[in-house]
């Protein structure tokens, strides 16, 4: 019949040729398909659009790719063959792993009996098989001869052999066999009947020569059309890059100047392209027509200039000036590549109003790496401060899009997991696990709360710790805290029982929400023994569809999460009853999910966000290539050790560097207005410099020797076409004329940077305060004066700019081998107000709560204790057995405000009494004083009573004040509290504490000195440690201690305090 083809340097042409023959030519069968073969789905993708654009509608189209089609036409012609490739890679892989284990035995698999050696799981058996089966798939498409060749018996090397025996239950049905035999069908007499009437080819950069052989015979029977999208009307495939022209003469000196010099870039980049053309111009005989349909771009723009040359294989030099078609853009990091393309795409859709974002094609090769930041840096801005733009992201994988993956793939690793706190909870952040078991966010509050309360670490229970060589400790597992919850609802007012210490405060609907917990964490033990044993890969599928029934529960219908986690689960029917080990199966699992994309959302309106993958040859307006860094593009050749297509390179060997080269090739000729290329240029944390991708390093070297000649421009063309951005959004720079930010927020900040409204406020300690309203009333709480006082800093930060730094308190993953800190100075507390009240806690009751370490080390914690709270127990002593008591305070100081709240520790016939388990802090102190001017102040402290502050080393005593002492003291803090709700005021909780205590100024400033820096030496930090104060201290030039203000606040606080107290 007929095989045209039809080339062009235009994608547009090609497509809009093809849709003007086959709407103008009609199959002679209505309802026949339309078959149009394409390199990729984005290609189909854009097709099927571009089609219905044109005619208003696109239906009973395929669109196969080339692999699949010809299958498809021998499935249909040969009797013999089956609708899927039984030797397809991902089927290979499995009989492969089968076979391998009775093979290993031969000599000649010696090569991989060491590799596979104590793989008692098999996965690197799998990992194996899945190399060899990539080799044996590229085998079958680029050495047919040789694979016939080991079908007919010869050659005896491992692979061969592995070939033969792969090959005896299915022959002749891989796909060599099958190439051969439809190549025959299609060469003799007989009538075929069930031909499609066409088909069209189109834009297809590289075609297996064994495939080319099968389009040939077939076009000797229908009509066959290959759009072929080449860059230039000249021949091309003779032309060599300097790189290879400099081999060459090297090698062979008498063959210099035989070699077509033409284009560089085109020689470089075109090698794919050329090895295609070679094998099509071989078949010349066959063809019976050529038709071009080229379009000269013109010089009209740099971007158009290159174009022109490529197409005219031009090697002329000529200038032209720098313009805004092509733009290299450097960043420091991904994120700051994202926002800059967002400015940068803005202004350009200001610049041309006929610009629209369905025609702005972004192309990253890191994509999965690179969508958080898209993200982040796209979203609607809700705040309105800038700009939005609609836009689509494909290619990332299932296992990056949702944390739903992430969590199912978690669960497989249940049968080696230390059930630590994180990892069990982790569990309750996935909405699709908290509706299958009925946890809303009340009761995900309650849970955590218990949890958090029973102090549990890790490990189900002391054989879990066994199964792991640990001590069959009970302490902060599970179990302990299952008991401990259990014993809490069944006992109400239990302190200790066989060995249990019940947790309080597990009733009525707190009790409910636990039990919906529970019930996870049953669901969580009955899976990890299920997960532990390997089966045949159909129970595997069974089990673990049953898994996801049993967990979760779509949220949302229409993201079909779930499915596609099933839908990877289906593949396992291709190992059908192989055995599969736990660990086989996890990595089986994430490889497989790793490998599916959401692709469908290419082209759904907006700017398209997508990967950077060979024979993506799309025509937009603007094509932008984020990422393009040394390390990310061209692609690496990892070549597999035994490859036998490595020994020796045949036309059409599919190599990833070629195939990235010319799909920047086809970038390039396909970017119609603007190609913007953005990379990491400089490092983030030194802003040394950092490379391109070679490939545009040579673009750019292309540039200045082609279009600025020496001589003729003091500064390279690429320098002009190079912008540096600024590390951080906020800088000056991002807002001149060649980097142009939208967003003004950051404007505003970079404002305030560059003009602030008193230069003063950046020399010292804030001063100036926020807006308040200062005709209104205070009213509040003993408490909230108590926080005010000990730390005004982070009270200011809290209360007025509702912002909170390092006060999340974080469960430690692991059982404490030692007391420090925080848990030491709550058992203390414990022990002590247990002396008070006569009773007596024995260390097995606080190894029941998890406050101790584990075995011996529990007694010895405990003793240890004991012994630093003699002295203090001594102090104590006159309280024991005395039963505290609350009093209300509540007094209105006329116009400054009202005070409140309840005092405690208040002892009749003593008066009030404070104890610290630690050293004498100003912290300590300043809740007993404020407590003990509330009591003076409400005539509540009897004249023979006083307040005390007792602590291991000593003790303070505060005396009666008169009322109206107590109340003048107390109406000064009212006004301070005002005042520190205004600004941070420079008083804090060491140094202030320190320079208040002494009477001599040197001393003093040398003691608040000391507190404030801390002790390096010893790692004690000092209050210019504290977060909130860091924060305070932000762009001063000065510290603030020692400092007139700062001695102001501190006597303020402590003076009075200090004159009253006596040492017990």
């Amino acid at each position: 019949m007929a095989f045209s083809i039809l080339s062009s340097n235009r994608i547009e042409k090609l497509q809009q040729s093809m849709c003007r023959h086959l709407s103008e030519i009609p199959l002679r069968d209505p309802l026949a398909r339309e078959i149009i073969v394409v390199p990729t789905f984005a290609m189909a993708r854009w097709l099927n659009l571009q089609q219905a654009r044109r005619q208003g509608i696109a239906a009973n189209i395929s669109y196969p790719q080339p692999a699949e089609w010809i299958w498809q036409l021998a499935a249909s012609l040969l009797e013999q063959v089956p609708d899927q490739d039984p030797f397809r890679t991902e089927t290979t892989c499995w009989k492969i792993f089968s076979l391998l284990p009775d093979r290993l035995k031969g000599r000649a698999f010696g090569p991989l009996q060491q590799y596979l050696y104590d793989d008692e799981q098999g996965v690197r058996r799998w990992q194996l098989s899945n190399r060899i089966a990539d080799v044996f798939d590229r085998y079958q498409h680029y050495r047919p001869t040789m694979i016939r060749e080991w079908s007919q018996g010869k050659e005896d090397h491992w692979q061969a052999q592995l070939w033969r025996a792969l090959v005896e239950a299915d022959a002749p049905v891989h796909r060599t066999e099958v190439l051969g035999l439809l190549i025959e069908l299609l060469h003799s007499n007989v009538a075929l009947d069930s031909l499609p009437e066409r088909i069209s080819l189109f834009a297809l950069s590289s075609i297996p020569p064994s495939y080319i052989d099968v389009i040939l015979a077939l076009a000797r029977h229908i009509e066959i059309t290959f759009y072929q999208h080449s860059p230039t009307d000249h021949y091309w495939a003779d032309l060599k890059s300097s790189k290879s022209q400099a081999r060459r003469k090297l090698s062979n000196p008498q063959q210099d100047g035989y070699d077509e010099a033409g284009n560089e870039l085109l020689a470089s980049w075109g090698r794919q392209g050329q090895v295609l053309q070679d094998l099509l111009l071989d078949q010349d005989s066959l063809l019976t027509s050529d038709l071009e349909l080229y379009y000269a771009p013109g010089a009209a723009t740099l971007l158009t200039a290159i174009q022109q040359s490529i197409f005219d294989l031009d090697a002329e030099e000529f200038d032209i000036q720098a313009d805004e078609s092509i733009s290299i853009h450097l960043c420091h990091s991904p994120l700051r590549e994202c926002q800059v393309l967002h400015d940068q795409l803005l202004a350009m859709l200001d610049r041309d109003p006929d610009l629209t974002t369905e025609d702005i094609l972004v192309m990253v090769p890191e994509i999965s790496r690179y969508a958080p930041y898209i993200e982040a840096a796209f979203e609607e801005n809700t705040n309105q401060t800038r700009p939005s733009l609609h836009w689509n992201l494909s290619d990332i994988t299932l296992a990056d899009e949702h944390p739903l993956v992430l969590i199912f793939l978690q669960l497989l690793k249940l049968s080696g997991s230390r059930f630590h706190y994180s990892e069990v909870t982790a569990y309750l952040d996935i909405a699709e696990i908290r509706k299958r078991f009925d946890i809303d966010e009340t009761a995900l509050q309650d849970i955590r709360s218990l949890l958090d309360e029973s102090r549990v670490r890790w490990g189900v229970d002391g054989a879990h710790k066994t199964a792991l060589d640990l001590p069959a400790t009970l302490e902060n597992t599970w179990q302990q805290a299952h008991q401990r919850i259990f014993a809490g609802y069944a006992f109400e007012n239990a302190d200790f029982w066989h060995g249990i210490a019940p947790l309080q405060g597990v009733e009525g609907e707190r009790a409910q929400n636990l039990g919906k917990f529970w019930l996870l964490f049953e669901r969580l033990l009955f899976w990890r023994e299920q997960l532990n044993t390997a089966c045949p890969a159909s129970t595997w599928q069974s089990r673990l569809n049953r898994l996801l029934e049993d967990l979760f529960v779509e949220t949302d219908p229409n993201s079909g999460h779930l499915q596609q986690i099933r839908d990877a689960i289906s593949q396992l029917e291709l190992a059908d009853e192989t055995t599969v080990s736990p660990a086989l199966l996890d990595h089986w699992m994430e490889k497989q999910l790793a490998r599916q994309e959401t692709r469908g959302r290419l082209f759904s309106g907006g700017i398209t966000f997508c990967g950077m993958r060979p024979m993506r040859s799309l025509p937009f307006k603007v094509i932008c290539l984020l990422g393009m860094n040394d390390d990310a593009f061209p692609r690496r050749e990892t070549p597999v050790e035994f490859d036998l297509m490595t020994d020796q390179r045949h036309p059409g060997d599919p190599l990833k560097s070629d195939e990235d080269r010319y799909l920047m090739l086809e970038t390039l000729l396909c970017a119609r207005q603007a190609l913007y290329i953005s990379y990491c240029g400089r490092n983030l944390k030194d802003n040394s410099d950092c490379q391109p991708s070679v490939l545009v390093q040579e673009l750019l070297d292309f540039i200045d020797t082609r279009f600025a000649p020496s001589g003729k421009r003091v500064r390279r063309l690429s320098e002009a076409l190079t912008t540096v951005h600024p590390m951080q959004t906020f800088a000056a720079n991002n807002f001149g004329p060649r980097s142009s930010s939208y967003d003004s927020y950051w404007c505003s900040v970079a404002n305030r940077m560059l003009y602030p409204e008193d230069p003063n406020l950046l020399a010292s300690w804030p001063t100036k305060p926020l807006a308040t309203d200062s005709d209104s009333e205070l009213d509040i709480n003993l408490a909230q004066m108590r926080r005010f006082l000990q730390h005004p800093i982070r009270y200011f930060f809290n209360q007025r700019l509702n912002l909170w730094l390092d006060e999340a308190q974080t469960t430690d993953e692991d059982e404490a081998f030692s007391l420090e800190g925080l848990e030491k100075w709550q058992i203390k507390q414990r022990l002590a107000k247990d002396y008070l009240a006569c009773g007596e806690i024995r260390p097995e009751r606080l190894l029941a709560e998890g406050y101790l370490p584990h075995g011996h080390a529990a007694i010895e914690s405990f003793e240890q204790i004991e012994l630093e709270l003699e002295n203090l127990f001594v102090r104590l002593a006159p309280f024991r057995g005395l039963t505290g008591e609350s009093r209300e305070f509540e007094h209105y100081f006329g116009g400054y405000g009202r005070l409140s709240g309840k005092i405690k520790q208040y002892y009749v016939g003593k008066g009030l009494m404070h104890l610290a388990t630690a050293s004498l802090k100003g912290k300590d102190l300043l809740a007993l004083w404020v407590d003990h001017l509330a009591l003076c102040a409400s005539e509540q402290l009897a004249d023979d009573e006083s307040s005390s502050l007792i602590w291991h080393g000593g003790g303070i005593q505060l005396n009666r004040l008169e009322a109206d002492d107590a109340q003048e003291q107390l109406q000064d803090y009212l006004l301070l509290y005002r005042t520190g709700l205004g600004y941070p005021l420079p008083a804090f909780p060491g140094a202030s504490f320190a320079w208040s205590r002494e009477e001599d100024e040197v001393k003093a400033q040398r003691e608040s000195l000391k507190k404030w820096h801390g002790d390096s030496f010893r790692e004690i930090p000092g209050d210019k440690h504290d977060a909130y104060v860091r924060l305070a201290l932000r762009n001063t030039d000065e510290a603030p201690v020692p400092g007139s203000e700062f001695e102001r606040c501190a006597s303020r606080i402590y003076a009075r305090l200090h004159q009253r107290s006596l040492d017990l």
